[in-house]
């Protein structure tokens, strides 16, 4: 009887000291598990951030292209008529944006849908402007057509999304 209670206390001890070494081990794996993940985190966010920080400057930089002022005052060909001009506007942005295209990798979604929205915005209104036009008109009619309807809106939708992109990134990078 008493060889069966040594027997039992025994197992009870190792048991024991079993659990609390998987206890103690289970909590140094965790803990060490949490470690790695938060230096593989920041080790992806340093590696990442110099390829962010220039997808926003680059899409930045897009949007100041395309922005009807800056697009029309850069390309005026002063020899085309306006049906001229458009083409070359229309073949400006859209060149400007597939040169730029591989940037949504690293830009939000809603911030990417933006500026395809932007864009889209800008070749509506040298579509608009040119409409507007006889067929005599020449490409300073456009322009100046494109920078009235331009003129008309509080904000243009480039400098929407601008400020947007902006917010983004700094709230990223906080």
């Amino acid at each position: 009887m008493e060889l069966i209670f040594v027997v039992i206390s025994f197992l009870l001890v190792s048991v024991a000291m079993v659990a609390i070494v998987y206890l103690f081990l289970k909590r140094q794996h965790d803990h060490a598990l949490i470690h790695l993940q938060t230096e593989l985190s920041l080790q992806r966010q340093n590696y990442f951030l110099p390829s962010k920080l220039e997808a926003y400057q680059r899409c930045i930089l897009l949007l100041d292209r395309i922005s009807p002022a800056n697009l029309t005052l850069r390309t005026l060909q002063v020899t085309h008529n306006a049906k001229m001009q458009q083409s070359l506007l229309l073949k400006t942005v859209r060149e400007e944006f597939e040169h730029n295209i591989a940037q949504q990798l690293f830009v939000s979604p809603q911030g990417w849908a933006m500026l395809v929205q932007s864009k889209e915005e800008v070749l509506r209104v040298i579509n608009m402007a040119a409409n507007t036009l006889d067929e005599n008109a020449s490409a300073t009619d456009l322009a100046a057509k494109i920078l009235e309807i331009s003129a008309q809106l509080e904000q243009f939708p480039t400098e929407i999304c601008r400020t947007y992109l902006q917010t983004e990134f700094q709230r990223f990078n906080a």
